[in-house]
């Protein structure tokens, strides 16, 4: 268990990334853990729990009205990404600190041009060093510059995820683009850019897109299916090709990558450095500016490529 940050947290959303989020709050020494949302979370919390962590205290508080009276240091909003906003208005002025699940923020109705990229530059600007936005894929790339994987010069970047889901066609984009764009963006240290769209394919359970950020030639392609067992990721840097591969031993992942299919290297689990991360972050003003500043990045370019006809 981590150095103890936070002792009272509240989870938006509990079940699916819910869960992730709610190991992480026990792994960093959160005793105080409420939620709002169904209640197989506490089932859930229980499948997870060991002597340990016996002295958690696992509250329901059904409804957002009794966030008064507890008060939580942190909270995770992980609940499906159109409630976002919604859940951020009802959070901001109970919890001293907000982590989000990508994307941050998101309107299923009919999107005007930097509708979405407005809202989020408003509601940054104003809750400032107060909510982070969870982007995994920022920590697999750190950790292949500290490995030296990462080229000089990318020339062309490759990004396939085939995940679980229900999401249909440009709601597929919504959801999944933060990943490939995290990851392209930290990758390229890039602090402007231009986007030159040249394809985009839209299909019920599938969409793709191919791109020119400046020189960069980008591929993407994305697949949800809600019976698939398993979230299947494959990447590339202009000749490299990479696999990762996931193991869950005793509700942990053990995170590997295979390049070139040969090469087999491990990474620490990004989900739960990026967690781990976020926790320490808030008190950093130049760590959450640097996160806000890719959210809005990956906010302007998905509503161009959501905009294209």
């Amino acid at each position: 268990m981590q150095k103890t940050l936070f002792k009272r947290g509240l989870i938006v959303g509990p079940s699916g990334i819910g869960a992730v989020h709610l190991r992480e709050f026990l792994r960093n020494g959160i005793n105080e853990i409420a939620f709002i949302g169904k209640s197989k979370f506490k089932k859930r919390s229980f499948q997870i729990n060991s002597k340990k962590f016996e002295f958690v205290k696992i509250i329901n508080l059904k409804k957002f009205k009794n966030l008064k009276k507890f008060k939580p240091q942190i909270t995770s909003i992980c609940s499906p990404y159109h409630k976002h906003l919604n859940h951020i208005l009802k959070c901001k002025d109970y919890s001293k600190y907000i982590i989000v699940e990508k994307p941050f923020i998101w309107s299923r109705t009919k999107i005007k041009k930097g509708k979405n990229l407005q809202i989020s530059l408003n509601l940054l600007s104003k809750l400032n060093n107060k909510i982070v936005v969870n982007l995994p894929m920022v920590s697999i790339v750190r950790q292949l510059f500290y490995k030296k994987e990462i080229p000089k010069r990318i020339r062309s970047f490759k990004f396939s995820y085939f995940t679980k889901g229900s999401q249909f066609y440009d709601n597929i984009a919504v959801d999944l683009l933060p990943h490939a764009l995290s990851f392209l963006l930290t990758a390229t240290k890039k602090k402007n850019f231009n986007l030159k769209i040249l394809a985009i394919k839209r299909q019920r359970s599938y969409w793709s897109c191919k791109i020119k950020l400046d020189e960069i030639l980008c591929d993407f392609k994305f697949k949800q299916d809600k019976f698939n067992k398993e979230s299947k990721l494959y990447f590339s840097l202009n000749n490299d090709r990479y696999k990762r591969l996931q193991k869950e031993i005793q509700n942990e992942y053990l995170t590997y990558l295979i390049k070139n299919g040969k090469k087999k290297f491990f990474l620490k689990n990004p989900m739960q450095e990026y967690l781990y991360f976020i926790f320490r972050s808030f008190k950093n003003s130049s760590k959450v500016k640097t996160n806000n500043d890719l959210v809005l990045k990956i906010t302007k370019i998905t509503e161009e490529l959501l905009n294209f006809k």
